[in-house]
């Protein structure tokens, strides 16, 4: 069998991944840049550590693909995708030559990219993405400018916040602009106003309901406007709005949702019987719990499900319950404190998300509900469970449990 995948993107070395290491398949990746990616939530990792070598990062990865026997082409182009007869177009960058390929199952993992806003001086240097690893050499010796001081972010999203959180490690002023008047609309109101106070502590300031309408400067931006107000900017990121790479999927028959992401099943398949698609370039029709964590400088938040805002959207019966215990027995030497919010149905009690926050040990807490969640399971089948009780490391009874004894009919 034969496996080709498009683009390098988290994803798509995840699946060449698994694929090799589950069936003896012949898998091929063919990724048009010069690197293998490093995944782009982790991408401002490195611009906060610069002393950090993403070339050790690739080579890791393209070690790790070479020892599966997966083969990978870089600077090669996928140019079209003809479903019907398995078959790929690619260019040759390098070379300049057209060449075609043929595939039993095929897997689209060309990612998003962030588009800049369609507003006067966006084309001044310091306005820029981060989408790619190419965008991280450039911005870290951009960043060694003892003049770029003030660095606005457009976007409050976990992109925007991470990054928000490198430019405040490496000593920046950090201004986040987005014209939505709340932060992370994928957790709850309670959480997202907790991670704007801990921000707004360590210096960042928020501009909400604001959106940008110019960029002023000479070659270089220098300030940023939006509407009536204006703000210093030596540095422009740009993390909203972002546009799934699709146009690959034009004529295969596979379909698109509004925003143009690839509609697929839980199993990554399309409508199409052999083609794929996975990561930020594809949304799950049904059935993702979205999960994922997010780390501010001494606060972990995690969520997975439905917050209790999506809840009601999807005109679920909702309840909820909020609950804060430690992490470990209260004898051991820094325990620490860990908040479950708890989003389940109050006539089966079956839960539905949820959120948890504080300083460490939050996301393995989140990785349990999912399975929870993805398994039916009520909050009083899971307050049995029997959690690892440790005298190091583990309270008689976990949060989780605690929490699920609170959630009422």
């Amino acid at each position: 069998m034969r496996i080709i995948v498009v683009g390098s993107v988290a994803a798509g070395i995840s699946a060449a991944q698994m694929i090799a290491a589950q069936s003896p398949a012949e898998i091929t990746v063919y990724e048009r840049g010069r690197f293998l990616s490093c995944g782009q939530y982790g991408l401002p990792y490195y611009l906060a550590n610069p002393q950090e070598s993403l070339g050790d990062a690739i080579r890791s990865k393209t070690d790790q693909m070479r020892a599966l026997g997966i083969e990978v082409h870089l600077r090669h182009e996928v140019e079209h995708i003809d479903a019907a007869r398995h078959e790929i177009t690619v260019r040759d960058l390098d070379a300049g030559q057209l060449l075609t390929d043929r595939y039993d199952h095929l897997v689209l993992a060309t990612g998003a990219e962030t588009p800049l806003p369609q507003v006067p001086g966006s084309e001044k240097m310091g306005v820029h993405t981060l989408d790619t690893v190419g965008d991280v050499l450039f911005l870290r010796e951009f960043l060694k400018s003892p003049y770029i001081r003030d660095i606005v972010i457009l976007g409050g999203g976990v992109m925007g916040l991470e990054l928000a959180k490198a430019m405040l490690t490496r000593g920046r002023n950090v201004r986040i602009v987005d014209r939505e008047r709340r932060l992370l609309p994928l957790f709850d109101e309670p959480v997202a106003q907790l991670i704007r106070q801990k921000l707004e502590a360590q210096g960042v300031q928020f501009s909400l309901g604001e959106s940008v309408t110019s960029f002023e400067g000479r070659t270089y931006v220098e300030t940023l406007r939006c509407g009536g107000s204006s703000y210093p900017c030596d540095l422009c990121l740009c993390t909203s709005g972002v546009r799934p790479r699709t146009g690959l999927l034009a004529g295969t028959g596979a379909t698109l949702d509004a925003e143009g992401f690839a509609r697929i099943k839980p199993s990554f398949e399309t409508d199409v019987p052999g083609l794929y698609a996975a990561g930020s370039c594809a949304r799950v029709t049904e059935g993702k719990l979205r999960t994922f964590s997010l780390h501010l400088d001494g606060l972990e938040i995690a969520r997975t499900g439905l917050t209790e805002e999506e809840a009601h959207s999807a005109h679920h019966a909702v309840a909820s319950v909020t609950f804060s215990g430690v992490d470990r027995p209260g004898i051991c030497p820094n325990p620490r404190e860990v908040t479950l919010k708890l989003v389940y149905d109050p006539g089966t009690r079956r839960l539905l998300g949820a959120q948890g926050w504080g300083a460490k040990n939050v996301a393995s807490r989140i990785n349990a509900l999912a399975v929870a969640i993805a398994a039916g399971m009520t909050c009083a089948q899971l307050a049995e469970v029997d959690f690892v009780f440790s005298a190091a490391d583990g309270a008689l009874w976990d949060p989780i449990q605690l929490a699920c004894r609170m959630a009422k009919p």
